[in-house]
Parts: structure tokens; sequence; C-alpha cells
């Protein structure tokens, strides 16, 4: 249906008898008259005859009618789109990108290895049109522009870029043919054939004038001589052919019979045996070995693609591999076998797109081996750690230099696809900086010619997954590099149409190739600045990577203020501040403990960092906080002044915008490597003056007034969150910096567990409360300070009676991060029992004490209400006996009211309620979400944890045992 609209409103859907164009209404009123159900089964008979690898009337899924519901919809979904939708030149991208857009998504959720026909959905990218023509324009345009200044087709090109003397300023390139009929174009991934439509109308307007050839005919010279097009994905290989065909079709003034488009299919492995190949050598042995080297490539073919280099065979790791290098043999003695071997393999998805009928790996092959004066792409993006081994094998050995990514990997093959010419390419913006890529950059800066660089940046891509692709523009020439290049940075603007505006507006810069290769580290820089760098002032220094946060990194207000094993733990700040990213401990255990042990387990803080005094950057946000000597996670690195006096400079140009500007112009990566967090530009003497100047008194002493923050000192009265801290003190929570007694410790609850309402003589948590506020604001106390500090926590509530009832465990959980300290256990009753409890001081004993102590004071009360014939005393005994009945389940602990520690083995999980505070709010507080019995829900989760455990097992959370599986463990270990 989608491709017969397109025929149609192109005007190309035609009549077989009469050879003129119809339109879908005319398809409608044809249908009784041709013996057809409706007017689509009328449209694609019609394109079956211009398109019949499309439209297969005999395929036994096109003669399956569907359902009417079904059909009916799909008709209105199609009939539904915009005219515009099937005019527009980029409308068939978009809809390949659309359609692979549920097949990516299982596949990344999978976390398989990508392979196969995995790789094409996950790795296809419908490229920008920006991007398409600002490469072509300065590469193929700028060649002919240089050749034929007074061309009138360079008027049309908004984005071929000239210098101050009206030139090219990507160059003239020399180097390539002086003919357009010389011209070829290779797009190795073609995807859709976006950069082959383009380069189609370009290239044919070039023939047409410099050839003085008509339009039809200088479209089938560059359909038969100019392009060629591979791509790994068949569909692709489809949608390629139909949008060249309906463009040179839409250009031509209708249909007409077309040359066959040189577009292949490189991802379709060959069937025939090892045997059959070696079989077309006629016992030479030399020709059997390098038969049966091409058939393990070709074997691969769609995990390889068009990374397959027929005349240069490579080292695969493979049984069946008999020499390593074939090079020796002349390449015309070994084409016509491999060309044989081929051709019995009959299976071009292309090629049946306008009925011919040809051997597609054939064709492939043929393209591979040949060199190109352009080879214009978007590279495939995909890492290596999530290709197949074979693939990252291949690349390993084929390319080293760039093997980490198939994208960087692309650009080496791209080159040598153009060793005639020149790439141009859309490409992963991290090579640029990646010290992973150092040696590729220094490799291309030395032995290339570049003629343009345009860093994107984030935001290129306007829909789909394009907003977190960060990606770059480059042509690249082989040989001796050039004296100038130009470069457009376009990174701080996003959206793909102020991208598009920024590169044809803004100015551009002229830069000498010598100058990058001098800083080869700083490419994105380009050359902006001649200060020293921060490296040489200060260092930075990679963290700690703990390989298992669950089990070994907790927040400090999960434990006890005095907990054996645990040190304090640095991460990335949440804001610019003295002191931010105060928040955790680490299960350190002095150096001996699993952490120590374990094989994940990387990067331990050095010593000649702890203790030293710094700035702690933040790699993902590049926010910074003053750095102590503390220990400190992989998301974070200190920078440590090489000269102690030199920190307040040094504070004062990490906490600027400046830094943050600099870091990113030479580092687009979402987490900042720690190496390059010095190797910006630093005015040293700028800074000094700016510190002096700020910081009179010097930089201020450790403290906080967050409570999230170790440093803070446990007063509500400063905080930023007073009433949250005053319900902390009133239940006996003890801050890290926290006085030890001061005037509020005499009000703290003695075991931890503060009523709602009044029980067992002990006075309602609101009045208890509201003595302890008066107490520490003093003087400042008044009655409208309730109400103040009520606005201040976000509550609607008048009293502190509703708020504690009502809003106080949410706002808690969501203050503290999803692992609240202060747990608010109630009978779902809002007139009945509630009682906040110190996780803390929350053992068994406490538990019995709160089950059967002051709940079961509160039963006592309402059953004598019962008895006195009380209004809704009967619905609050229930419900406090349901509660009571819930925790005892939890004191029992059979599941699903168990713990359960994945890091523990089944003789150590607790019988019971037996909680290890060491084990973490989330492990601890599963019993009481699973018994419903907590105020609030709160975002806590039992999935399982990233990573997998050393013996290769996943990290799963939600498993249950029961007592009596506990108990046999345990005896187990006792005999």
């Amino acid at each position: 249906m989608l491709f017969a609209r397109f025929l149609a409103e192109n005007d190309l859907l035609i009549h077989p008898d009469f050879e003129a164009p119809v339109t879908l209404a005319e398809c409608d009123e044809l249908a009784s008259e041709l013996g057809e159900p409706d007017g689509w089964s009328v449209a694609a008979r019609f394109a079956a005859a211009i398109l019949p690898g499309i439209f297969r009337l005999g395929d036994p899924c096109v003669q399956l009618r569907l359902a009417p519901e079904g059909r009916l919809a799909l008709e209105r979904i199609v009939a539904g789109l915009p005219e515009a939708v099937f005019v527009a030149d980029d409308a068939l991208g978009w809809v390949y990108q659309f359609w692979q857009r549920d097949r990516k998504d299982e596949v990344n959720e999978s976390e398989r290895k990508i392979g196969g026909a995995d790789l094409g959905p996950v790795t296809q990218l419908f490229t920008e049109n920006y991007m398409v023509r600002f490469l072509l324009e300065n590469s193929l345009g700028a060649w002919w522009a240089a050749r034929h200044p007074e061309s009138r087709l360079t008027q049309e090109w908004s984005y071929l870029r000239v210098d101050n003397d009206d030139r090219p300023a990507a160059g003239g390139f020399d180097q390539w043919p002086d003919r357009a009929a010389e011209v070829t174009v290779m797009d190795p991934c073609c995807g859709s054939g976006h950069f082959l439509v383009e380069a189609f109308s370009m290239l044919w307007r070039m023939r047409a004038e410099e050839e003085s050839l008509s339009p039809v005919i200088a479209q089938d010279a560059v359909l038969r001589d100019n392009l060629f097009g591979l791509e790994l994905d068949p569909r692709c290989v489809q949608i390629a052919m139909f949008a060249i065909a309906i463009q040179a079709w839409k250009v031509g003034g209708g249909w007409r019979e077309l040359p066959i488009p040189n577009i292949a299919c490189t991802g379709i492995p060959v069937k025939a045996s090892a045997d059959e190949w070696r079989a077309l050598a006629e016992g030479d042995e030399r020709m059997e070995n390098a038969l049966v080297r091409l058939h393990i490539m070709f074997r691969d073919a769609d995990a390889l693609g068009s990374l397959i280099d027929p005349k240069r065979a490579v080292e695969i790791s493979d049984p069946a591999g008999l020499q390593t290098s074939f090079e020796d043999f002349d390449w015309d003695q070994i084409a016509p076998l491999l060309e044989a071997a081929l051709m019995r393999e009959a299976n071009d998805p292309g090629m049946t797109v306008l009925g011919a009928d040809a051997a597609g790996t054939a064709r492939a092959a043929d393209y591979l081996s040949r060199r190109y004066v352009l080879v214009a792409t978007n590279v495939p993006y995909l890492g290596v750690q999530k290709m197949p081994e074979l693939a990252a094998g291949y690349m390993a050995q084929r390319y080293p230099k760039s093997a980490h990514d198939l994208g960087t990997v692309f650009i080496e093959r791209c080159l040598e696809l153009a060793s005639l010419g020149s790439a141009a390419l859309v490409t992963p913006l991290g090579w640029l900086f990646l010290r992973n890529f150092s040696k590729l950059r220094k490799q291309l800066l030395e032995q290339t010619c570049w003629h343009t660089l345009v860093p994107i940046g984030k935001g290129g891509f306007g829909a789909i997954t394009g907003e977190v692709v960060q990606s770059a523009l480059i042509v690249l020439s082989g040989g001796t590099t050039q004296a100038r290049m130009f470069a457009i940075d376009v990174t701080d603007v996003e959206g793909p149409a102020p991208k598009s505006n920024a590169m044809t507006t803004r100015p551009i810069q002229l830069l000498q190739q010598s100058e990058l290769s001098a800083s080869p580290d700083t490419l994105l820089a380009l050359g902006r600045s001649s200060d020293e760098l921060l490296s040489s002032y200060a260092t930075s220094w990679q963290g700690l990577v703990t390989s298992d946060v669950a089990q070994y990194i907790v927040k400090f207000w999960e434990l006890p203020e005095q907990t054996s094993g645990w040190e304090r733990y640095l991460t990335a700040p949440s804001d610019t501040a003295f002191h931010s990213g105060r928040e955790s401990f680490l299960k350190w255990q002095e150096g001996k403990g699993a952490l120590t042990r374990s094989s994940g387990a990387h990067n331990f803080n050095p010593t000649q960092v702890l203790g030293r005094m710094g700035v702690l950057v933040g790699q993902g946000s590049l926010r910074v906080t003053l750095y102590r000597g503390e220990m400190f996670n992989d998301a974070s690195s200190p920078v440590i002044p090489n000269r102690p006096e030199d920190l307040m400079p040094l504070w004062a140009y990490l906490s600027s915008p400046d830094y943050e500007a600099r870091v990113r112009q030479i580092n687009h990566k979402v987490i900042v490597g720690s190496g390059y967090l010095v190797k910006v530009p630093f005015d040293i003497g700028r800074w000094r003056n700016v510190a002096q100047d700020r910081f009179l008194d010097g930089l201020p002493e450790p403290s906080s007034d967050d409570p999230r923050q170790w440093l803070f000192g446990g007063r509500p009265e400063l905080a930023t969150a007073p009433l949250q801290v005053a319900v902390g003190r009133l239940l006996g929570y003890h801050w890290p910096e926290q006085d030890d007694d001061d005037d509020l410790s005499a009000l703290a609850d003695e075991d931890g567990i503060v009523c709602l309402p009044s029980v067992l003589g002990e006075r309602a948590a609101a009045d208890r409360l509201r003595e302890l506020l008066a107490r520490a604001f003093d003087v400042t106390w008044s009655p409208t300070k309730t109400e103040e500090l009520l606005a201040m926590s976000d509550s609607k509530k008048r009293d502190l009676e509703t708020w504690l009832r009502d809003d106080f465990f949410r706002a808690h959980c969501r203050l503290f991060k999803n692992r609240p300290f202060i747990w608010h256990i109630w009978d779902s009753h809002k007139d009945g029992f509630a009682a906040l409890v110190n996780y803390h001081m929350l053992d068994r004993a406490t538990l019995e004490r709160l089950t059967y102590s002051y709940l079961g004071d509160w039963i006592e009360r309402q059953a004598a209400n019962v008895r006195e014939d009380r209004p809704g005393s009967e619905e609050r005994l229930a419900a406090a006996q349901r509660l009571q009945q819930r925790l005892e389940l939890i004191l029992d602990g059979e599941p699903p009211y168990d713990i359960y520690v994945r890091w523990k083995s089944l003789a150590e999980q607790p019988l019971g309620w037996e909680p290890d505070l060491n084990d973490g709010v989330r492990l601890n507080v599963r019993p009481f979400v699973e018994a419903e019995v907590l105020r609030s829900k709160f975002n806590v989760k039992w999935r399982k944890d990233r990573g997998k455990d050393p013996d290769g097992s996943e990290r799963h959370n939600h498993l249950h045992y029961t007592r009596a599986q506990k108990q046999a463990a345990r005896e187990d270990i006792e005999q």
C-alpha cells in the first residue's frame, strides 16, 4: 500500500495498457472491471509491472487476504498520510527508520551480541539532509566549482563554503579526474539511498552541462557509470533501488525503463560449501587455498558486509583457514573464479526490484574489489564490545588503530575504497578526542589530507534515536597532506535546523593541518588557544570501580553513625558547591574485605591522592566541589594542584562556566575521561587574580546545610529541610557530624518508636515534634513558624498532625532518594494506628515491641471502644488487627515476607526479621513493602542488578526462600 501510494502521488503508477499515470481514485473505479476486490489491489497489479521485486503478486503473503478490519485499518493509515510525505525526497528513508524502530529496541534490550540480522536495525540511522548536502557539496561540489567556476550549478549549493578569494574552502581535489564522467561515487553503507539520490542529482546535471547531454541521457549515464552502493540489509537495498528509480523517473519526466543501478547487498552469506569453491581451482593448491580464504569471508557476509575486501584477505581465526594472505596472487587470476563461485548464489534483492535476474553476491564482490573517486556515507555506530567475536576479531586484526568502534573502522575502510580520491563521512564524534583512538588520529593527520571538519555534537539528528548520537562531518583524501583545511564548530547549537543554519552562515575557520597534527589529542579545540594546559599545574585521577554498587555502596543515612568497615565515599556532585557529593559510604573494610578481592573491582584510589586537597569534577555534568582527600568513585575525578597554593585559582577556574565550555570543546562524550579534565588551557595569572578578589578569607571550612551531606550538623533550624531533620532527631537519628549531646538530644525517643496517636502513655508525635522545633528555633519560634515550615516542605497541610499523617513519609522518601531511614508504619486507616520507626533501631526486639506493646495497647483500647459502642471503633480494631497479623508475618519471615541478600549464601540469609543494616535499606525494606504496611509507596525495586557475579550468574534480587530451606543450609554447614 505504502509503495503504491508513493508511485501514485508522483504520477508514476502506470496503466499497463494505456501507458499513462493513474490515481488511486481511478484504481478504485477500475477494480470491478479488472476483477480486483479494491483499488489497492489494482494499484499493486499496475505497480508490479515496473517494480516486480516489491509488488510480487505471486507471493503467498500478497495473495493472503487480511481480515476486513485489519485491511481497513491499514488503508485508513496509509490514506490518512499527507500528500507531502510521498513527494518529499527523504520520505523513503524515514519509512525504513520507523519500520526498524521496534526491532532496534528489541535487540538493544536483549543485551545479546549484535551481528547478522540484528546489525542493520541497530546501526542504521537515517542521515539528515543537511549532513548529506554539506558533505557532497564540499567534496563533489568543490571539485566541480574549482574546475567550472562559472557554472550555474554552484548557485544551487548553499552548503558549499568558499574562502576570501571565492574558491572552495575544502580545496580543488586536484587528484580527482578532470571529467564528471570519470567520477565514481560509492556509498558502502547506503541504507535507503540518501547519499546516492543526492549525488545522482548533482552528477547528472554536471554531465549534462559538461557533455551537452539531454537530462534523460545524462541521468541514465550516471546510473550506469557513476553511482555505486552497498548495503548489509536486503530490505534496505530494495528501498535504495526504489529511491533511485523514483528520483530518476521524477526528474526525467515520467516512467521509463532504467539502467539497473549499481547497488548490491553485501549481507547475504554464501550457501555453497568450501569444497565446492575449492573445486573451481582444478587442483591448483595455491588457488584452492585462496578460494577457501575468500569463502570464509563471504560465509560470514552478514557480519562483515562492506568490510570484506576480496583483494586483500586478512587474518581470520578459523579452522578452515589454510593460508594467511593471498596478496602474492594477481587479482585478475582469482577474480574469475570468485565470480564463478558467486554466480551460483542467485540472491540479489536489489536486482529483483526492477525485474532483473542476476547473482547479487557476485555483484557485491565486484563492487567491493573496486576503488572509487568519492566514498560518501554515514558510517554504522556500534562499539566493539557489543559485536560478536568473529567481527570484533576481524576488525582487531585488520584495523587495530580503529577497532574499538565499527564506525571508526569504516573510516579506514572508506579510505581504502577511495584510494583514487576522497571520503566524505558522517562519523561518531568520539574518535576525534577519545584516548582509544589517539593512534588513529595521529595516522590520519600524518597520512591523509584533511579538507573539512565539522563537529556536530548532540542533537544533530531530529528523530528516533538521533538525540543520543554525537556526530562529526569530515572530508579526507589519501596521500599527502595539504597545508589548509576549514572547520565549523556547531556543537553549541542543538537541533538539525539550527545546526544546518550555522553550517551555512557561520564564518569558517581556515586552519593549517599542521596545527592539528601538533596537538592530536585536542583536535576539537581547533587551535583556539595558546595558553598552557591545566596539566602543567595539576593532575587528574580516575576513581574506584566497584562493579557492584548495591553490595559496596550505600547512602550514609542507611547506616548507624558508628559502623565499622565503612568509609566516607565522594561521588559526582549534584551541583557546583563548596561541599557536595558527600552522600555515600563505601564498604572498604580497611582494604582487607570482599571489595579488594573482587575480580571486577579496579582503579583503587591511590595513596598519593587520598588526604590531599583539590577540586572534584563530576565527569558527566562537569559540576565541581572541593576535594578533601576522601575516597572517590569512578564518576568523579579529583584534580589535585601540584602546589597547594594553587588550590584557590584552581577552584575559581573549575567552578566557572569557562571550564565546562573548554572541556566540551575537546570532549563531547557524555562521561568525560579523567585525563581530558586537565587538557584544557589554564591562564593561571588570570585565575589567581579572580581567586584573590573572590576569596578574601580563603576557601570555607567543611560544612553543609543539606541533611543528605555527611557534613551536616543535625540542626533543624540550619537545614534546608527543617521538618525532616526534626523528625529524624525526634526518632533518635544521629548525623555523622552532629554534636553528641546538644540541647535536642534529651528529646530523642529511646526505642526509636514514636506513635502518631498517644499510645502507652507517650504523647502524640505532633506534640513531641512541636516541642523539639520550639527548642531548636528558640527565640525565633512562633505559632506562625509551623505554617512557614510546612510551606518549605511543599506541603499544603496546615498543621503538624495532618502533615505527619499524610505527607511526611512521601516527602522523606523523595528527599532521601528512596532509601528512607524513618519508616511510617500504619494500618491503612486515617484515624487508626500509625508509628514512625527509626530503621537503625528496628531489630527483632523493637519490631516485637511495636507489634505487641504499642500496637497491642492500641488494639486493647479499640476493643474497649467497641464494647462501649463508640462510632468507628470496629473499623479501627479490624484495621489494627490486620496490621498486627502482617507484622507477625514479617517477624516470621516466610516468603514473600523474607529478606534476600544476593551476595550472601543461603545459610547466611536472615531467618525471619533479622536484618543486617550493612545490607542497606533497599533489601531490608522488602518485607514491609510486600506486606503493604508503609504509609506511601516509593520507588524501590528488586529487579536484577547490573553486571554479573564472578561465576557468570545474573544478579537477581527477587528470589525468596523459606525458613526451612535456610535452616537446612545452616545445618549442612554445621555438619
